[in-house]
C-alpha cells in the first residue's frame, strides 16, 4: 500500500469511526441535525459543496484500485464526489425525496453500524500495513 492509501485510511476510518460512535450516543441530536438541514436549500447546497470537495480530492490524488483497502479509499472519494455533484445539481425537493425513501429514521442504527464497520476496517488496515 501506498503512503497515500495508508493516511487516507486513517483519516477516513478515524472519521466514520468517531461519527459512527457519535451518531449512536446522540442519536437526539443527529437526527434533529439532519431534519433541519434537509429543509434548508442553502444547507444542502453547502454539504454538497463539501462533498464534491472531499470526493476530488480523494479521487484526483489517489484513484488506485490496487488492493481492498485502495478500492475502498477510492471508492470513497467517488461516492462523495457523485454524492456531491448530485446534492448540488438536484432541487433541495429531489434531495429531501431521496433521503426520506432511504428510510433513514427507521434504519437509523444500521446506517450507523455500517458506518462503524467501514471506519473500523480502514483504521485497522490504516494501522496494520
Amino acid at each position: 500500500m501506498t503512503p497515500l492509501t495508508l493516511f487516507l485510511a486513517k483519516l477516513i476510518g478515524a472519521y466514520a469511526l468517531i461519527m459512527s460512535a457519535w451518531m449512536l450516543v446522540r442519536k437526539d441530536v443527529a437526527l434533529q441535525m439532519i431534519e433541519s438541514v434537509s429543509r434548508e436549500p442553502v444547507a444542502i447546497a453547502f454539504i454538497g459543496m463539501i462533498r464534491l470537495a472531499i470526493g476530488l480530492a480523494i479521487v484526483i490524488g489517489h484513484d488506485s484500485w490496487s488492493d481492498a483497502t485502495a478500492a475502498l479509499v477510492s471508492l470513497v472519494g467517488w461516492l462523495s464526489l457523485i454524492s456531491g455533484v448530485l446534492t448540488l445539481f438536484l432541487p433541495p425537493e429531489t434531495v429531501r425525496a431521496a433521503f426520506s425513501k432511504m428510510g433513514y429514521e427507521r434504519r437509523y442504527p444500521i446506517f450507523a453500524l455500517v458506518s462503524f464497520a467501514l471506519g473500523g476496517a480502514l483504521l485497522i488496515a490504516g494501522f496494520s500495513a
